[in-house]
């Protein structure tokens, strides 16, 4: 069940709302509205909405802005709303998801607010999920969608669309259907129309549950992962790391943990990876972007920066 005072309490065991200052991301829709509405009911919290206007729906779009410009006027809440203008024929809706969160990240820093808050619910992140198991993922993909993301929050996770939808009828708040939700030529809607079909609230539930686990699970596996870092690396400097194929040997299964140590520098390719090891002594292979090299050398392998990106540092 979603009200008020349920919200609340499941924000406030997240985050500290004391003294922030957030922007709600509100397109027009059910989510983002009742979730403004839902901020809206916070005493002494700074709140102000961000609108893009991507005009790629023609009067609908411009019926969503005009339509957030109307509730934020009747509860005096500042607006800031950016249009753009995308040409480009493919991809549109990745383009306009890195825009969007471009212009967002700027507005924070501009501002100096504290979170962007996105109307993300459950039924978004189990979507999530199989989009990824369809494409190809592990654990990471497994685990649903974050609640935190450095300044982007998501305080509607916990709920279900029929949730939101039973809030908005009940506490009266209007909205604009995209009808681009309905369009089966993307992925997300086919796989949304299936789940709606096959998933009940004791489905939700249990799967909302699932994600919790998998969440602790997925940080044991990081905190594991970091020290066999640490008992890998032989040496590390400014320059260069040094990896010992004695130490990484003892590792299984050791593809894994190869793709696992090397990822963070753009080392993507596994079967490059696994070349180098098994190659002899001077064999080198190159980052994806070229950032990074690696050198095999005797029964090592030496992590460096290639020199055109030397002010690249190791994380």
């Amino acid at each position: 069940m979603l009200n008020f005072k349920i919200f609340l309490k499941k924000l406030n065991d997240k985050i500290d709302l004391k003294e922030k200052k957030i922007y709600i991301a509100v397109s027009g829709g059910v989510d983002s509205l009742v979730l403004l509405d839902l901020f809206f009911r916070i005493k002494d919290l700074k709140i102000e909405v961000l609108h893009c206007n991507f005009q790629l729906r023609g009067d609908e779009s411009e019926e969503e802005e005009k339509l957030i410009k109307t509730i934020c006027k009747n509860k005096n809440i500042i607006l800031h709303t950016k249009s753009f203008n995308i040409r480009k024929k493919s991809s549109k809706q990745i383009l306009a998801r890195k825009l969007r969160y471009l212009w967002f990240k700027r507005m924070l820093k501009k501002n100096s607010f504290n979170y962007i808050a996105l109307g993300h619910h459950l039924n978004d992140s189990i979507e999530t999920i199989f989009l990824n198991i369809i494409r190809g993922t592990g654990i990471k993909g497994i685990k649903g969608i974050g609640f935190k993301k450095k300044y982007l929050i998501r305080p509607l996770l916990d709920f279900t669309k029929k949730e939101i939808l039973s809030y908005a009828k009940t506490n009266q708040i209007s909205w604009i259907e995209d009808s681009s939700n309905i369009n089966e030529k993307f992925l997300r809607n086919k796989i949304r129309k299936i789940l709606k079909k096959l998933l009940n609230n004791e489905a939700y539930l249990g799967i909302n549950k699932t994600f919790q686990i998998l969440k602790d699970e997925y940080l044991i596996i990081n905190n594991h992962l970091n020290l066999i870092k640490k008992y890998i690396w032989l040496k590390t400097n400014i320059k260069e790391k040094t990896l010992s194929l004695k130490h990484l040997f003892n590792l299984h299964p050791i593809k894994i943990y190869l793709y696992k140590i090397f990822k963070d520098y753009s080392f993507n390719n596994l079967s490059s990876l696994i070349q180098i090891i098994i190659s002899k002594s001077g064999k080198k292979i190159n980052s994806k972007k070229s950032y990074f090299y690696i050198k095999k050398k005797n029964k090592q392998l030496i992590l460096d920066r290639n020199k055109k990106y030397e002010k690249k540092n190791f994380s």
